[in-house]
């Protein structure tokens, strides 16, 4: 086996499990698809699997156009308009009722709607710069344009198929469930994009050093406080 192969094959290796882990993680774009799938069925979530397609490039770009790590503003400004996003979607999913699975008049997300909650992910612009950033640059240093490009067709085509098994298994799931359980489990999944929100709050809160600020003055307060009593 040569080197040339080798790389490649280091490079196959490497797309294909960053790009799986990358599907498989919980994070706003799985719950979606999911909500998305129960709500509408097959012929409109399958568009929420190719959100990485769409959104991922803007931040690799970025990334690797900087060649440093985002300052904690920027991911903190990031987190906050994530956290928005999903709490405006968390409050559609809690108000479904069964009456709009039964008529369908649950109405689908739009592509800009699906490219928005992918995009204002924090962990989407943290990971591009601090790992799949980090992986092109070598790839491209070690093999070229063509070692790099071939590294990111094998990660976009993982992460894309395995959105697309996921939408295709809540499908063939959702036949399954009357319009009652879709609206138990369209509001657990509310439930769970404002926790999601929540880490998103507090992902911001901590790039900006306000909780450490927060934590600081309390335990000088308490400190103080002790102080007098002795």
């Amino acid at each position: 086996m040569t080197e040339t192969t080798g790389l490649f094959l280091a490079a196959a290796a490497l797309g294909s499990g960053i790009g799986f882990q990358g599907s498989v993680s919980p994070g706003p774009l799985q719950t979606l698809l999911i909500s998305e799938t129960l709500s509408n069925g097959v012929r409109s979530s399958w568009r929420a699997a190719f959100a990485p397609v769409m959104s991922d490039p803007i931040a690799l770009t970025l990334a690797l156009s900087l060649v440093m790590i985002a300052p904690d503003w920027a991911i903190a400004l990031i987190a906050f308009g994530g956290a928005a996003m999903l709490s405006w979607l968390a409050w559609g999913e809690l108000k479904a009722t069964a009456e709009d699975f039964e008529l369908h008049r649950k109405p689908r997300r739009s592509l800009f709607q699906i490219w928005c909650v992918n995009i204002t992910n924090p962990n989407l612009w943290i990971y591009s710069f601090t790992v799949n950033s980090l992986i092109i640059r070598n790839f491209w240093e070690k093999g070229g344009a063509a070692l790099a490009g071939f590294y990111l067709l094998v990660f976009f085509v993982t992460i894309v198929s395995c959105n697309l098994a996921t939408v295709l298994a809540v499908g063939a799931l959702k036949q399954v469930f009357n319009p009652k359980a879709l609206v138990v489990i369209n509001r657990i999944l509310g439930c769970a994009l404002f926790c999601l929100a929540l880490r998103f709050v507090y992902l911001g809160l901590v790039k900006l050093d306000v909780l450490k600020e927060a934590s600081y003055a309390t335990i000088s307060f308490l400190t103080s406080s002790f102080e007098m009593l002795i």
